[in-house]
Order: C-alpha cells, then structure tokens, then sequence
C-alpha cells in the first residue's frame, strides 16, 4: 500500500494507485507491487479503495497465501 514509498500508508498512495489504474499516471516511477494490494499483478480502483481503507484504519494488510 505504501506506493510512494514513504514509510507510511496514507490516502496519497490510494491516489497514485487510482491514478495508475485508470491510465493518469506511470505505473513504471512506483514500485508496483506495493500498489498491488489483492496480488492479481495489476492496479486497479480496488486496489486503491483497499489502500485506502488501510490508510484510515478501517481494515488490515491483505497477505498472499
């Protein structure tokens, strides 16, 4: 979730993932696994929904099995 790398997952990261995943931005100048939060090897808007809901505490890391 921590997209841009800062240590922290706040509603920036959930912005640059929407971004990302609807074309606005570069999915090459992020680490893209960090925006992958359902490990589907793509961003999308859930992916961003999920960081964000992570960065306002409303729900946990999901872990790949």
């Amino acid at each position: 979730g921590d997209i841009d790398c800062n240590k922290v997952v706040a509603a920036e990261d959930a912005r640059i993932a929407l971004r990302i995943a609807v074309g606005l931005e570069n999915k090459g100048d992020y680490p893209y696994l960090m925006g992958d939060m359902d490990y589907d090897g793509k961003i999308t808007a859930s992916d961003a929904r999920q960081i964000l809901r992570v960065a306002t505490g409303l729900a946990g890391y999901m872990t790949a099995d």
